[in-house]
């Protein structure tokens, strides 16, 4: 039987991996990889764990934020409910992706609703004051701010530019495509995206039914591009794939 304290010192071995683990993704972040060793060091020792449960929210929209996260194990998504009440998925979170800086840095309420999507997952919340202070000795972290939100708003305009008179089929292909380029790990069958992904999903991430956007995976499957099974994505042909999305 196990004892209170074992279960403690569990605990607080559990949280040191995890601490250990925020510190590697940190350190390879886009911009924060060249950032002063001691800076990283400094962030997340400076910021607290939170573990999310399913649909738990970190933040909602509007919502006052000045922290600066970092997804360590996990998934979250970041959407908004419309007016009409339909969720619009605008991305996904994985490990290693850092979130919050843009209400960080004008002091406005977080830009989106962020939800954890699976059965746990857990955030390195760094609060804003601290990331100030780090700001203040390295040069490089506010580069790598810049860094990260150049990427982000070249993913918003490649998204805006996204012609909605193509087929939905050759709209979900782009789709896919991207995510691939993100979170993609090549495998013997193909590239495997790293987060479940279903039909409501797409549907809610280009503005269309579930059903028609499962109409249009199907449509994808049956020219052997992609293989679905339980809401996980491979892309088993990866050229055509491509050719697929700009037609």
């Amino acid at each position: 039987m196990r004892t209170g304290g074992s279960v403690k010192s569990e605990t607080k071995v559990g949280r040191l991996d995890l601490r250990l683990r925020a510190r590697q993704l940190l350190g390879v972040a886009l911009g924060f990889s060249k950032c002063d060793p001691r800076t990283l060091d400094a962030l997340v020792a400076g910021g607290n764990l939170r573990t999310l449960g399913k649909g738990e929210a970190l933040t909602r929209r509007g919502e006052p934020f000045d922290m600066l996260s970092l997804i360590v194990d996990g998934s979250l998504e970041a959407s908004h409910v419309r007016h009409d009440g339909h969720r619009h998925l605008v991305s996904f979170a994985q490990p290693g992706d850092v979130l919050g800086m843009i209400s960080l840095l004008d002091g406005l309420g977080h830009v989106n609703d962020l939800h954890a999507r699976g059965g746990s997952t857990t955030v390195l919340v760094i609060p804003g004051q601290v990331v100030r202070e780090c700001r203040k000795h390295d040069p490089e972290l506010g580069h790598a701010f810049e860094l990260q939100l150049a990427f982000r708003s070249r993913l918003l305009y490649e998204r805006l530019a996204s012609d909605p008179s193509l087929p939905l089929e050759s709209r979900v292909a782009r789709l896919l495509q991207a995510l691939a380029g993100l979170y993609g790990r090549k495998g013997p069958h193909g590239i495997a995206l790293e987060m479940r992904i279903s039909q409501a999903d797409l549907g809610d991430w280009l503005g269309v039914s579930r059903q028609r956007a499962n109409f249009a995976v199907q449509q994808l499957r049956d020219a052997n591009l992609i293989s679905v099974r339980y809401s996980a994505i491979t892309i088993t042909d990866p050229e055509g794939l491509s050719v697929r999305a700009m037609t």
